[in-house]
């Protein structure tokens, strides 16, 4: 009867007339779908506000011209209100700042793309890389085969599929956003919604992907997933024992820059998903759980909608520093498909030493710096600082959890542990190759401390993780001072541009290093902020602007956490405003400030596209990660593969202690260490 029954009420619906409910896999690739679209959207969505917002600025700037009085005695009034001369110097120092080593070095980028010799606008150089074979798709019948035979017997090789430079760029992010997507959210959902055994273990080991780069990564993972690296050298033998053959896989070209992107990104949409997941309040799913929705339904319908925001700003984030990757496409470049990136043509289009560039340099940095406002925009409620501190309230909800069994917990680990290990191979990868004997073939390669000599022996590398230190370490200091300066008036000061000066201090997370660094070429090469042989200035300010948002987000939550009633009080017992900023605010929100400044300290000592672009106008002024380079395409035994994974783990193993400290006093802030 009970049988009867369960069939009658799955058969009525169809008696019924309705559709049936499809089969799980449908679903679930519905879903995926369906959150594709949605990040194209927001995409989209960011072109869209971009273009609204530049209307409202014509509208704005329209306005004042016709009664500009009008407009200036309220601004007059409102700052006469609001500001003191300590905050007025704060605000000019950080507009000019901002203006010399950000707009001003891309407006030169935007002018040198569409102005010509004579003072005229032209749209020539666009179209020539639109009808320039290199960056259009050629649609070869050789380009489709991804899956080619090496000319060594038995190696099969993986390249991605070739559509020119433009595409090339926009398919490998997208699919890296996909990977990144897939795993961030379920380690997000998994680690946010349930207790289990080795919890802890795991959350910890989901943000050593944060470690070094992707360029720190592709060193390591082109040793270790090498056609006789150590993972096809362990299935070998593996195979062998049973007496069977085993396909060497070797990925070349975009297809080993999604691996090692995929595999260095998804961190991201982790710690963006689980805050998102975190700051749910439990009332709204108890009460679709109380309409009758539960587990995928109840996941797929509330849980996932509330999340998404989060879910969709990393994933765009992820986008936006995919196509910005250099690193990866340098390592790999000896791939000729490898360098049909757009990142790696704009610094392919630079002669660091001679400061000579190509005329379609900066229209390809353009290209670039389009799709990255665009995603900036797509994701500008999100990361302005006002809606950062509103979702960080989110932790006043008790995070709904429930235990997992002992078979679930071992199923969730049969899943869990080959995909950690898949996802922890860039750092693996890189400190194994660190310890092993230079091109060793063997299974397990002969362990040497050879790799690490070159931090004793060698005077250019002893010199540049000094200055890498001292570079980061300034540029720290100034972004502090800035970025508290910054996050003060924002929260404290309501005075015109208010909204203008949150999207400038914040669009660092976005834009591209490559193209800022090729801003300073076309605007400062040979005048005294970048004279020839001398990028030390240069260095230290791009690392200041670029970095900033680490600072001043991290300073916006402690004011946000601060009660202005203190500082009301004070100024009520006859305190001045910049007694009570120093006395009363300093002294509170430091804690933020400190870990801001750690990660903006960490993140500089890991910069690798202005590094490298501006390091190579003076190896003697140039910073570590320049040198990883230098070394990595050294010779041994000094230089080679291994050393450069050896200063790999040194620049790891810092960001390792700085990110531990940082994560001990921000506590339940993690999203803070990303910028959004």
């Amino acid at each position: 009867m009970t049988e009867m029954a369960e069939t009658e009420l799955v058969e009525t619906p169809h008696e019924e007339g309705l559709e049936p409910i499809p089969p799980i896999w449908q679903r679930i690739l519905l879903f995926f779908i369906g959150m594709i679209l949605r990040i194209g959207g927001g995409i989209k969505n960011g072109v869209l506000s971009f273009i609204n917002w530049f209307a409202g600025l014509f509208r704005s700037l329209t306005g004042f011209l016709r009664s500009p009085m009008t407009y200036m005695k309220g601004w007059y009034r409102r700052f006469r209100d609001e500001m003191d001369v300590l905050a007025f110097i704060q605000l000019i120092a950080i507009i000019v700042v901002f203006s010399l080593f950000l707009i001003y070095p891309l407006f030169t980028v935007v002018a040198a793309t569409f102005i010509d010799s004579a003072g005229n606008f032209t749209m020539d150089r666009i179209l020539t890389l639109f009808s320039n074979a290199l960056f259009v798709p050629q649609w070869r019948p050789q380009d489709f085969a991804i899956f080619r035979p090496s000319a060594e017997t038995g190696i099969l090789e993986i390249w991605g599929l070739e559509m020119g430079v433009i595409l090339n760029s926009v398919m490998v992010a997208i699919i890296v956003t996909i990977i990144s997507v897939i795993l961030g959210t379920s380690f997000a959902f998994v680690i946010a919604r349930y207790e289990f055994t080795g919890k802890s273990i795991l959350r910890t080991l989901l943000i050593f992907p944060m470690l070094s780069t992707p360029f720190i990564g592709a060193i390591g993972i082109r040793w270790f997933m090498g056609a006789h690296g150590f993972l096809n050298n362990l299935a070998y033998e593996f195979f062998a024992l049973l007496g069977l053959s085993w396909t060497r896989i070797e990925f070349h070209g975009l297809a080993a820059i999604i691996v090692v992107q995929g595999l260095s990104l998804f961190s991201l949409v982790y710690l963006n998903a689980y805050s998102s997941f975190m700051g749910i309040d439990p009332s709204l799913e108890e009460q679709a759980e109380n309409l009758g929705a539960s587990g995928f339904t109840l996941f797929r319908t509330v849980t996932l909608p509330l999340a998404l925001p989060g879910i969709q700003a990393g994933a765009i984030l992820t986008f936006i520093l995919s196509m910005e990757d250099l690193g990866t496409p340098i390592v790999y470049a000896d791939d000729p498909q490898a360098q049909r990136v757009l990142a790696y043509q704009v610094f392919n289009m630079f002669s660091a030493e001679s400061g000579s560039i190509n005329p379609l340099g900066p229209a390809i940095g353009m290209i670039l710096l389009f799709f990255a406002l665009a995603g900036f925009f797509a994701i500008r409620k999100y990361a302005s600082l006002r809606s950062y501190a509103s979702a960080s309230k989110g932790g006043q909800w008790n995070p709904r959890t429930r235990p997992l069994s002992t078979q679930a917990t071992v199923l969730l680990y049969l899943i869990v542990i080959p995909v950690m290990f898949l996802a922890l191979i860039p750092q693996i990868s890189v400190i194994l190759l660190s310890f092993a004997e230079y091109r060793s073939s063997a299974l397990i390669p002969p362990l040497t401390l050879s790799n690490y000599a070159l931090l004793i022996d060698s005077v250019d590398i002893q010199g540049a993780i000094m200055r890498t230190l001292m570079y980061a370490g300034l540029a720290t200091l100034f972004t502090v001072l800035l970025g508290v300066s910054a996050a003060y008036i924002i929260a404290r000061r309501d005075i015109p541009g208010n909204s203008a000066l949150d999207m400038l201090v914040t669009s660092p997370i976005a834009l591209p290093g490559i193209v800022i660094a090729a801003g300073y070429f076309t605007a400062y090469y040979s005048t005294p902020f970048f004279p020839p042989d001398f990028p030390m200035f240069l260095i230290i300010m791009s690392f200041t602007v670029r970095k900033f948002p680490f600072t001043v987000r991290a300073a916006y939550a402690g004011l946000q956490q601060t009660p202005v009633a203190l500082e009301e009080a004070s100024l009520n017992v006859g305190a001045s405003k910049n007694t009570t900023f120093a006395r009363i605010v300093i002294p509170l929100i430091g804690v933020s400030v400190l870990a801001g400044g750690l990660l903006s300290f960490v993140y500089s000592v890991s910069e690798v596209s202005t590094s490298l672009m501006l390091g190579g106008a003076n190896y003697s002024q140039a910073p570590l990660t320049f040198w990883i380079d230098q070394v990595y395409r050294g010779l041994p035994p000094l230089f080679g593969i291994g050393p450069a994974a050896a200063l790999g783990v040194v620049m790891m193993f810092l960001q390792m202690v700085v990110i531990t400290i940082t994560n001990a006093i921000l506590k339940t802030r993690a999203s803070a260490m990303t910028g959004i």
